[in-house]
Formats: C-alpha cells, structure tokens, sequence
C-alpha cells in the first residue's frame, strides 16, 4: 500500500480494557510497516503499559491515569498539555468516549482520526465506519483507508500480522524448564476461570471438571488469575482434587505473557487473558457465553477453538456481559457441558 503523505510523529490512542489494548496491536505493527522511520507512540492505562514496552514497532507508552491522577476536567486539560509537548502530527483515536474525544481535540496543529460511533465525532479530521461486519482488528486497521492511496484490508492484515506482548525470554525459558523438569513428558493446560464480568465467567465448578479429566489423561494443570478472580479462583483451589501448578496471584502482568507462552493450552473465557494468550501464540479454548463473534472480540489466531451455545435466541446480551442474565436463567453457559470443553481441549493438544 502507498501512503498519501507521511507523518513523522504518531500517537494511538486507546486507554481501554485489558483485551482492548492488546487487540491494538497489529494496527501498531502496520503503521511502523508503512512509516518506519516515524515515531510511533501508544496510549494506554498505567496498570497495562509493561505489555507494551520493549516492543520494536512502539517507541513510546504514554500511560493515561483516567482514573486517577489525571481525572476529571481538570486532569484532562493537564494531560491535553502534556500531549501537546509531543506535537504529534497524526493521531489516531481509537476511544469512543466524551473525555477521550474532548481531550484530543484540545491538541492543535494535528490531523485527528477516529470513529465515526464516538461521542463528537464531528470534532475528527476524519471519521472512520466502525463496520460491525468486521472483527475488532479489522476495524482498527481501516483506518489506513485514510492514510493509504490503494488501501485493501487483506494488505493491511498482512502488514499488522498477528496480536503482540512483550515476552520475557528469562522468564519464559525459567518456566519452560520448570515445567519439563517437574512434569516430564506431560503437555501442560493452563485455567483462566475469570473475567470482570460475571456473566462472562464459565461456572468454575464446570472449569474444575474438565481440569480433572485432563489430569486423569495425562495433562498437567496450571491456574490463572488475578485479585479481581479470587472467588473464582478460591473456588478451585478448594475443590480441585490434584495437585497443580499455581500461578494465580503470583505474577505481575509483564510476567504473564512469558508464563503463558510456555503452557501448551489455555482454558479461558472471554477475557484479556485470552487476547494474551493469543498475542504469545498458545492456543486457547474460548468459552463465550453473553458474547458473540459478531462483536468482533474472538481469539484472533487460526489455533483456537471457541465453545458457546448458539442453541438459544438471546445471545448476545450486551457488549461486555453484564452482572446477571437479563432472562434469569443463565442458559448461554450453564448448557455448556464440560465434556465439550474437554473434547475441544483434547483436539487441540493431539495435533502437536
């Protein structure tokens, strides 16, 4: 693809959940395929920002403290001047929020993309459709339509290629050795039994089933989470009948992808865990329960597998999910039985 004009000073702008950030990626890696030798500058929330450092095709992480430091009017006309002091010429939004769109367009001297669904979108240079039709990835690299003369989306995916973490490689080679000198010979399947939303969570009791059928076929089991999992995580720490490895708690996030990398599988809901693992290429088996593919947040790999239900009319529900099922009977995951989740699992784990 041919670039219209060149931009020497670029910012992406995307201080978003967990998967958000990660799902950025490719968007990132295209347009330090297409201006190489721009700097290329991504936005995001303190608590993500160590994914992102170390990485060739980002040159800065500027973090955005939203909820924080930087809240409220006052904090966004402080940050506004900070990002100003970069004088990027070309920033891309990827935010659909009031306070995202109010802040970038307090910084002048500067061509600002972003969707055409934000809230005062007509404060853009340029608004881009956010085409539903398309995964979240692909949304985000049609905004090289406005940037590229003989744009095509197949081009454009070529260039961004996969999803992409930062991974330790001490850490990633300490586990892998750990592993093989603890459980010799086993493939070893780890479990990701949260996510912020609750409807989004697969019952922990059902994730527990499939864990030990897998230990009872040979498989060792490593745990996931975080402090925002911990009933899940409690609940299988209880119940679990063998033993496992237990990462949950115990790692920081810039640990996570390396730890991840070096499990063969990964059991995990829709989550930012599973865009991690992704972005590290270890497989996965999704379970989707309120969400759905046409919402554009599906593993973006060729490996993994996705478990859901399409036997009820309701799904999706909403973008995120939700606290509780809206129809009260939670049948989007409930129906999934885990011998689903195991023969997926298994399916995956044979073809190495």
């Amino acid at each position: 693809m041919k670039i219209k004009k060149y931009y020497n000073n670029i910012l992406v702008f995307n201080p978003a959940f967990l998967g958000d950030t990660v799902i950025t990626t490719p968007l990132l890696k295209a347009l330090k395929a297409l201006f190489p030798n721009a700097q290329i500058s991504f936005c995001v929330r303190p608590e993500h920002a160590k994914l992102f450092y170390n990485l060739p095709f980002i040159d800065n992480v500027i973090l955005f403290d939203k909820r924080n430091t930087q809240k409220g009017f006052s904090g966004i006309l402080k940050f506004a001047n900070e990002l100003s002091n970069f004088k990027f010429d070309l920033i891309i939004n990827l935010h659909l929020s009031l306070r995202s769109t109010t802040l970038l367009s307090l910084i002048k001297d500067t061509y600002l993309i972003g969707y055409s669904t934000a809230v005062l979108s007509y404060l853009f240079n340029k608004r881009i459709e956010k085409k539903q039709e398309l995964c979240e990835v692909e949304r985000n690299l049609m905004f090289l339509s406005d940037l590229c003369d003989d744009f095509t989306l197949d081009e454009a995916k070529k260039l961004g290629a996969g999803l992409e973490t930062y991974v330790d490689k001490t850490i990633y080679n300490n586990t892998t050795s750990y592993f093989l000198s603890t459980s010799p010979n086993k493939k070893v399947v780890g479990i990701a039994p949260g996510s912020v939303w609750a409807t989004k969570r697969y019952p922990t009791s059902s994730y527990i089933k499939v864990a030990e059928m897998l230990y009872e076929n040979g498989y060792a089991i490593a745990l996931f989470g975080g402090k925002d999992d911990i009933e899940s995580l409690d609940e299988f720490a209880s119940s679990f009948k063998y033993p496992y490895y237990d990462f949950a708690c115990k790692t920081s996030l810039s640990e996570l992808p390396a730890i991840i990398k070096s499990v063969d599988l990964l059991l995990v809901n829709d989550s930012g865990l599973m865009h991690i693992a992704c972005s590290v290429q270890t497989p996965c088996v999704a379970v989707f329960g309120p969400t759905t593919k046409q919402l554009g947040f599906f593993p973006y790999d060729e490996k993994s597998i996705v478990v859901e239900n399409n036997n009820i009319s309701c799904r999706p529900c909403g973008k995120h999910g939700g606290d509780k099922c809206p129809k009260k009977h939670f049948q989007c995951m409930l129906d999934i039985e885990p011998i689903q989740i195991f023969n997926a699992a298994l399916s995956i784990l044979h073809k190495d």
